[in-house]
């Protein structure tokens, strides 16, 4: 039986987490904490020295603590929908305001695949020759060194994200390497969201901060928000992540629809008026409905019956749904999930988010009370299976943040 820590330990890391990421205390998973403060006991050093240590934000142990508790899931044209909006609508508009040359940073980018994704997306988009740089920046530096080899395997490239743009080689082993085109004009150096971003790296039009700000406490995310829409051009672009934001931004207007979650930066003497849709995302309109017939024959109790799909296969059918335009097909999809599979944890969340883009949130908030209920049973990083594999903490503090928004409204 391991022996009981000293509780104050526990309690200083996750305080010194929450300090320097900004992330909620119910989000830094206890057992990351628990793992290298038994890590360090191990080695001979005691509760004393760790509680002193932990002391100063910049200590080795402070930095251990952080990378413990970070969550590194990402791989190529995730959200491929952001892509889709600035290659169609995002580059145009800037080139018709006359820029010279297209800036993008992708802020929290792990091990690269978010930057390399933006560098390529960016390159396709403009005249031949056209200059374009893209800046990836984390607080994890063993991430950075990991993005700057420019080399990925099969976990950063997924079913469920199309390779939209001319991105990488395939190589052996089935390893694939950036282009070297694209590593060009892509560069890494470490940050923290919580910090404005050094001024020698300049404004960018483009500003993609996906998936991090779920785990940020409601101050942090909107500390946070505010320095990365310091760091746009006027008419520049930011790109959130699902849940990251349930208001327009100060001094920024929304783009497209809802759930794209991006937002572009007012210019000078520019009031807030509604933008138009761009015409790629405007909905189709909605399908007939479904026509309930009866059945023919009944099915004999012997009959082989088809068994349901798996979750992740139908979660897939909704996505490609919703790709499509198919809001009411996606809802069907998705609502014969949740009866098949109420422990799916990704199928919960979806179905919950569709319904807030839909203005349902009466009928999206038990659906995130359940998803909650349910991940609080998972160990914080276990993985749940679905399109893409996430830890169950993911699931947790994207019901967290949902509801704890929801209740300041």
């Amino acid at each position: 039986m391991s022996a009981e820590l000293d509780p104050r330990l526990l309690t200083r890391a996750r305080e010194v987490v929450s300090s320097i990421t900004g992330f909620r205390d119910d989000a830094i998973a206890n057992e990351a904490m628990e793992r290298v403060v038994r890590g360090e006991l191990a080695r001979g050093r005691s509760s004393a020295d760790l509680l002193g240590e932990m002391l100063f934000p910049q200590s080795t142990l402070s930095g251990t603590l952080v990378r413990a508790a970070l969550v590194g899931e990402t791989y190529f044209f995730r959200q491929p929908e952001h892509f889709r909006y600035l290659s169609q609508v995002g580059v145009p508009a800037a080139l018709r305001r006359g820029s010279l040359a297209l800036r993008g940073w992708s802020a929290g980018c792990a091990t690269g695949e978010e930057a390399y994704s933006l560098a390529a997306a960016l390159q396709a988009s403009v005249p031949h020759g056209f200059p374009v740089e893209v800046l990836g920046t984390d607080l994890h530096e063993a991430s950075l060194e990991t993005a700057r080899r420019a080399s990925y395997g099969t976990w950063s490239r997924r079913e469920s994200a199309p390779r939209l743009f001319p991105l990488y080689l395939d190589g052996v082993d089935r390893q694939v390497t950036i282009l070297p085109v694209v590593r060009r004009i892509t560069s890494f150096a470490q940050s923290n969201l919580l910090a404005p971003l050094p001024e020698r790296f300049g404004r960018f039009d483009f500003i993609f901060c996906r998936n991090v700000l779920t785990y940020f406490s409601l101050s942090a995310r909107e500390a946070a928000i505010a320095l990365l829409a310091r760091a746009l051009n006027p008419g520049g672009l930011l790109f959130l992540g699902a849940v990251e934001a349930d208001r327009v931004p100060a001094g920024m207007v929304r783009e497209g629809t809802p759930e794209l979650q991006t937002f572009r930066l007012l210019g000078p003497g520019e009031s807030a008026s509604p933008t138009p849709v761009p015409r790629f995302v405007e909905r189709a309109a909605p399908p007939a409905p479904l026509i309930r017939r009866p059945m023919a024959t009944p099915v004999p109790v012997r009959a082989q019956v088809t068994p349901p799909p798996p979750p992740a296969r139908l979660h897939l059918e909704a996505l490609e749904r919703i790709e499509g335009g198919d809001v009411d097909g996606a809802s069907a999809v998705l609502e014969s999930l949740v009866r098949q599979a109420p422990d799916y944890l990704p199928g919960l969340l979806e179905l919950a988010l569709l319904r807030e883009r839909s203005g349902a949130r009466e009928a999206a908030v038990p659906l995130m009370r359940a998803l909650r209920m349910r991940a609080e049973r998972l160990p914080p990083d276990q993985l749940v299976d679905g399109p893409e594999a996430l830890p169950a903490r993911f699931y947790q503090a994207s019901a967290d943040a949902y509801l704890n928004l929801g209740a300041l409204e």
